[in-house]
């Protein structure tokens, strides 16, 4: 293995249906389980990984820890680890006891608009500041860490947060900034066990987010993406083969399809991360491994179907394996002429 191979990849995924989101009411924000749904997830999302991890890391909540063991259970030999990687406690947890996310959101209204980035609403809640000083110690964390490509099961805000530090790079975190993340987190929903690939060179580069398209959204198109992005666990009716992948880019490589960059980087920029390409409509992202195409990490077809590396297809083939010899340098260096 190279030295170009030693790109982190980290795999951010929300954990799977817990009893609040189907509606119940919770006596604790730490302790609620998974549904039977949830769990069926979980196996899921274990299922769709290609390798076993480096490490598997999980937040301490219950539905974040049930969610993870599935994925310990298949690969038992990776580590496991627990980081306060929990979600967002921004009400007091004793005053939320035994209620239901209908119940509290008068709450919820009052505490986003108030727009107070260091008020604390009680014993156990945290500010908004802690929490996203949190997310920005966890990327630190990650970053320091050995292992190179990891698992991480986590909750929803927290997973927004993470990306939102990344994209935004925030330098204060103020009643303004509050405002932008609140924003981000609802136009960016994360589904139960989707999330976020985030990968980083060894160079020292930042961290990348992947998602479906850089391309500016609205709010409905956004949460529509990034629907698009992480779910692992798909309908048979709207899944994308692997097959018909590679299909579109071998047409690509006799000139029966056009492809174009999308976004400024170029191919020798990028050097080590992915490169997101638009083919005739359909959007893929493929892997440059110091220059090298390496493998195809997610597509979306121009009708809406989807395909993601690490979720798969049902044989957990990579388009890019699928080529020939010929097709695979053609292909590259069409990408480099970009």
């Amino acid at each position: 293995m190279s030295e170009c191979r030693l790109i982190k990849h980290v795999r951010l995924l929300r954990h799977g249906e817990s009893t609040a989101n189907a509606g119940a009411a919770s006596a604790d924000h730490a302790t609620i389980p998974l549904t039977p749904k949830g769990v069926e997830q979980a196996r899921l999302a274990a299922a769709s990984f290609t390798h076993a991890p480096d490490l598997i890391i999980a937040s301490p909540f219950a539905r974040a820890q049930t969610t993870a063991k599935a994925a310990v259970a298949a690969s038992p030999a990776s580590p496991f680890e627990t980081w306060l990687i929990h979600e967002f406690t921004y009400l007091e947890p004793a005053r939320c006891a035994n209620t239901t996310l209908d119940q509290r959101r008068t709450w919820v209204h009052a505490y986003w608009s108030r727009s107070d980035a260091a008020y604390v609403d009680g014993a156990g809640a945290e500010s908004f500041r802690d929490f996203i000083h949190r997310a920005q110690s966890f990327l630190n964390r990650l970053a320091e860490h050995p292992a190179q490509d990891i698992a991480v099961f986590s909750h929803g805000q927290f997973i927004n947060a993470v990306a939102w530090v990344i994209e935004h790079k925030p330098q204060i975190i103020d009643g303004q900034a509050m405002a932008q993340w609140r924003k981000y987190e609802i136009e960016n929903h994360v589904p139960n066990c989707g999330g976020y690939i985030l990968s980083k060179h060894p160079d020292g580069s930042d961290w990348r987010v992947v998602r479906s398209s850089p391309r500016e959204r609205s709010a409905g198109e956004a949460r529509r993406a990034q629907d698009r992005v992480g779910s692992v666990i798909e309908s048979a009716q709207s899944e994308l083969s692997a097959r018909e992948i590679v299909q579109v880019l071998r047409e690509v490589t006799f000139e029966q399809r056009t492809m174009s960059r999308v976004g400024t980087a170029s191919w020798a920029e990028i050097h080590g991360g992915h490169f997101l390409v638009d083919i005739d409509g359909w959007q893929v992202s493929l892997f440059n491994d110091c220059d090298t195409l390496d493998y195809c990490d997610e597509c979306i077809s121009a009708d809406g179907r989807r395909w993601s590396f690490h979720s798969g297809d049902r044989s957990g083939t990579d388009p890019v394996a699928l080529l020939s010899t010929w097709e695979h340098q053609t292909l590259e260096r069409l990408l480099k002429a970009l």
